[in-house]
């Protein structure tokens, strides 16, 4: 029955990872990534419950008495944030307008990170390779289309066009560092075909190039970092004294670029961007929403809500008070702002757990493990990228089924002594698993629950779209009304129902929009630039904008 509970487990989630990643729905939906990449992983997430439940007596569960506290811990949390914290429900529960990380998205990494971690072994992390390799190469593919100028989709994006499946040159080049890593290791196969070599180095090639054409050099930094660590536990195992000064130097090469990075240092002109600087501000905003907030923190997905009133000078005036940002641009900070610190020291926890299992596992194999091995790299370069990025749906769902993977894969075989490496147990046979009726009915209900639950933010943003596409005033002016409701929607409505002289109705969604959310500045902007709205609502207007974003030096 474990055998089979492991079977099934790992078919969901490394069937989930491919979907969450590659899935877009250009032509169905008007945010045709984030919507269709939670109804994903919602599902996901509730089958792996459902197969952990119904074979609950097969799973020994103090073993995972440590990883499934903090888990609960991290989950029971988050809820209560909902319901403490005073955010606005709909945009904690489904997430904010092209981000939809709220409750429900980070519960449904939850439950893939505990079903990774009950799944783990052998043939299941090198099913994982397999995927990665499947993954890489259709971003690889389709960078490339995009890079050619051949792309069939016509994209709005105002970035380079270069982005793969994840809407952001900045996180294709990320995913391509953290699977580039994994993909590395695996040179270290012993007794490899020269054909699989060659074809490995060619991908290798392929993503180095893809990741300069998106023009974001984070991708090649995680991918420094993930073959640093590589080569660094391939050196160690073949001389301790070569490991200890390669680690010393990596240590040295690791703050020259974080220091260039950084604008100090010889590496300064060459690594140094501007956006570093602008990370700074949204770092200082959300660790001031910590400070502030450090319970309960300011809700889920609520870091938009709050930047503008926690954002310094410096950062008002760099780019000009109407910039603003949703996120912190480092996962850690979103997660503190989202739930205060404790939120964040059970993150972290989970986090140095997953470390600790990765060393312990290093310390009692008894040679070099290319698939964990290169797991463990990619699970370092993923933590590097979510330092200075956005937890993106598609690409935040590696690092959970990874860390998940890494934490099993030491619980799971803890009775196994000096392991012999995954690879060389890749070519017994996997007995097909009988799924049982119960699990068939499980995995079942599950879906079609999770399908449910995930579905209002796509079903939103696609009837949106079809009512834009329609140009009936009447049509869209209903549609801002969607569930669940967004503070974005509602706001593009109102603005263009204003500038097409459908003033009345412009009117009205904007004062629907400012009682609904009256903690988002964009709102009451807009009933502000309402052409008929009186001098009282627009004085209003003005004294929440002044509340919500206080050192604007425009407001006047």
């Amino acid at each position: 029955m474990r055998e089979n509970l492991e079977s099934l487990l790992g078919r969901v989630i490394t069937w989930g990872l491919a979907a969450a990643t590659l899935l877009v729905t250009p032509w169905w939906a008007l945010d045709p990534i984030n919507p269709i990449k939670m109804l994903v992983v919602v599902p996901v997430g509730l089958m792996c419950l459902a197969l952990l439940v119904t074979d609950r007596k097969s799973v020994t569960w103090s073993k995972y008495r440590v990883v499934l506290g903090l888990t609960a811990s991290f989950m029971i949390w988050q809820i209560l944030v909902v319901l403490v914290s005073g955010g606005e429900s709909n945009q904690q529960i489904f997430g904010s307008q092209g981000r939809n990380t709220g409750l429900i998205t980070y519960l449904a990494f939850s439950l893939i990170f505990i079903g990774s971690v009950i799944a783990s072994k052998p043939l299941i992390m090198m099913r994982l390779v397999v995927v990665a390799l499947v993954v890489g190469t259709a971003s690889i593919i389709y960078g490339a289309v995009q890079a050619s100028g051949a792309d069939p989709i016509n994209w709005v994006n105002p970035y380079s066009p270069v982005f793969g499946f994840l809407g952001n040159p900045n996180f294709q080049s990320s995913l391509l560092g953290v699977l580039g890593s994994i993909v590395f290791a695996q040179l270290f196969v012993k007794r490899m075909k020269i054909l699989h070599r060659t074809l490995l180095v060619t991908y290798l090639l392929a993503s180095l190039y893809i990741i300069k054409e998106t023009a974001s050099q984070q991708g090649f930094l995680v991918l420094a970092i993930g073959i640093g660590v590589i080569a660094g536990l391939y050196s160690l195992q073949l001389n301790r004294n070569i490991g200890v000064a390669y680690a010393l130097l990596s240590i040295l090469g690791f703050f020259a670029v974080l220091f260039g990075t950084l604008n100090k240092g010889p590496l300064s002109s060459i690594l140094y961007k501007e956006s570093v600087t602008y990370r700074g501000d949204y770092w200082r905003a959300g660790w001031k929403m910590t400070l502030d907030n450090p319970i309960f923190g300011v809700g889920m997905d609520s870091y938009g809500d709050w930047y503008r009133r926690s954002r310094t000078l410096d950062a008002t005036l760099r780019r000009g008070p109407d910039v603003s940002s949703n996120a912190a641009h480092n996962v850690f900070l979103d997660i503190s702002s989202y739930g205060g610190f404790p939120l964040l020291v059970i993150y972290m926890a989970l986090m140095i757990l997953v470390l600790l299992s990765a060393i312990k596992v290093l310390k009692q194999n008894k040679g070099f493990d290319p698939v964990f091995v290169g797991l463990f790299g990619a699970w370092v370069a993923f933590q590097a990228q979510s330092i200075i990025s956005i937890n993106q749906i598609g690409l935040a769902i590696w690092g959970w089924v990874i860390s998940g993977f890494i934490i099993g894969y030491e619980i799971n075989t803890r009775d196994n002594v000096n392991q012999d490496p995954i690879s060389k147990k890749g070519r017994v046979a996997d007995k097909q698993a009988q799924s049982s009726a119960g699990s068939v009915v499980a995995l079942f209900a599950a879906f079609v629950l999770g399908v449910l639950v995930g579905m209002p933010p796509y079903v939103a943003s696609s009837k949106y779209k079809s009512a834009l596409e329609t140009s009936n005033p009447q049509v869209i002016q209903e549609a801002a009304y969607l569930w669940p409701q967004e503070p974005g929607r509602m706001i593009q409505v109102a603005l263009a129902l204003n500038e097409n002289k459908f003033v009345t109705q412009g009117l009205e969604v904007a004062l629907d929009a400012v009682a609904k959310f009256p903690n988002n500045y964009g709102v009451w902007a807009a009933l502000d630039s309402m052409t008929n709205a009186n001098p009282e609502q627009k004085a209003l207007a003005l004294q929440q904008m002044k509340r919500l974003d206080p050192l604007n030096p425009n407001l006047k």
